[in-house]
């Protein structure tokens, strides 16, 4: 017998929620291309932010908001923690990428976490994250080419300005590495859980830009709306 891990009510074998929680989750059903944010009229392809100061993002993909009652799985999986509802949250991800007809990157780089927080979690979300879509979608990991070097505060918290100070120089990109790498990676997706403001991604993919990736799209569970922060 199977339950549903949000309401806990008998679940098909071949789902992780029943069919009424599995409708009651915040699907984003269209989005900013290079921040994911939620668009209200669907032949807008860039939120207003976006339209002013286009990130380094290419495309960026989260299959749900940052909402109720995902976010509960999500707070359960890092806070309890319960790293074993990754599967069901990459599986959810795997399977919105493949309906995607967006082009397959070459490589997958998890957004790297300090020393300090990986040791107090006891995992990096983001890593295990990335390995089950190489897995489902075959498409090799990476975790040694991106860094954090400096422990930083939550950026949801901060205002644009805080935002880029505190990040400032806190990413290291293995540039030796990645120039080595034979093929040589031309389209890499940067794999995370939650988008909130979309800084970290943007810094990360202006390091890889300047190292020669062509193009850097941004993988996600989910986005945290603006107006939410």
């Amino acid at each position: 017998m199977f339950f549903c891990l949000l309401c806990h009510d008998r679940s098909p074998a071949h789902s992780d929620v029943c069919p009424a929680c599995e409708s009651d989750l915040p699907w984003l059903h269209h989005s900013c291309r290079t921040c994911a944010e939620p668009l209200a009229d669907i032949r807008d392809s860039l939120c207003l932010r976006c339209q002013r100061d286009l990130p380094a993002t290419d495309h960026c993909i989260a299959p749900f908001q940052y909402r109720f009652p995902l976010d509960q799985l999500i707070l359960a999986m890092k806070q309890q923690p319960r790293p074993e509802l990754l599967g069901c949250l990459s599986r959810w991800l795997s399977q919105h990428l493949a309906q995607q007809r967006h082009p397959l990157p070459d490589l997958l780089l998890p957004v790297p976490m300090h020393a300090s927080r990986q040791i107090a979690r006891g995992f990096n979300q983001a890593g295990i994250l990335a390995h089950r879509l190489g897995r489902d979608l075959g498409i090799p990991v990476r975790q040694d080419l991106l860094l954090k070097r400096k422990a930083t505060v939550e950026q949801k918290t901060l205002s644009r300005e805080q935002r880029q100070r505190n990040l400032a120089n806190a990413f290291k990109l293995e540039r030796v590495t990645l120039l080595k790498m034979q093929p040589r990676p031309r389209h890499i997706a940067l794999v995370d859980d939650v988008i909130t403001t979309g800084t970290t991604t943007a810094q990360l993919a202006t390091l890889l830009k300047k190292s020669g990736i062509a193009r850097v799209d941004v993988w996600a569970l989910a986005k945290t709306p603006l107006q939410a922060i």
